[in-house]
């Protein structure tokens, strides 16, 4: 059964159309699938530096104006010590242990979420 050189050139033809038909529609969906995942990682992104800003601004109510804080190792444990310290004078204002402080911020937290949910600015971030 031999078959003419036209019709297997038919045959090619439609075989690589259909071939390049569905390159086309792979490399369509790999872009649709990057686009996306852009666009996840950039909604991520988002979220991210709004908690940041969260964590922030809790931590600027925690330790108070004019403060900074610093944080340390305890001397007899492995837990860290949080400090208000002064900025001015160096004193140090505060002093919390650490799942103290991290309850605190928790709470603020809470409450600079709730004044963003309210349409409140965030003024001043640490």
């Amino acid at each position: 059964m031999s078959h003419s050189p036209s019709a297997r050139a038919v045959r090619n033809d439609a075989f690589e159309q259909s071939g390049e038909l569905r390159r086309e529609a792979l490399a369509e969906n790999r872009r649709t699938a990057s686009e996306r995942e852009l666009a996840r990682v950039d909604e991520s992104r988002a979220r991210s530096v709004e908690h940041l800003a969260e964590l922030r601004e809790a931590v600027a109510r925690v330790v108070g104006a004019n403060t900074r804080l610093s944080i340390s190792r305890a001397t007899n444990s492995l837990d860290f010590v949080y400090r208000a310290i002064d900025i001015h004078t160096g004193e140090i204002v505060n002093e919390w242990p650490q799942d103290v402080f991290v309850e605190l911020i928790r709470g603020v937290r809470e409450d600079v979420r709730t004044d963003v949910d309210a349409g409140l600015m965030l003024d001043h971030v640490a």
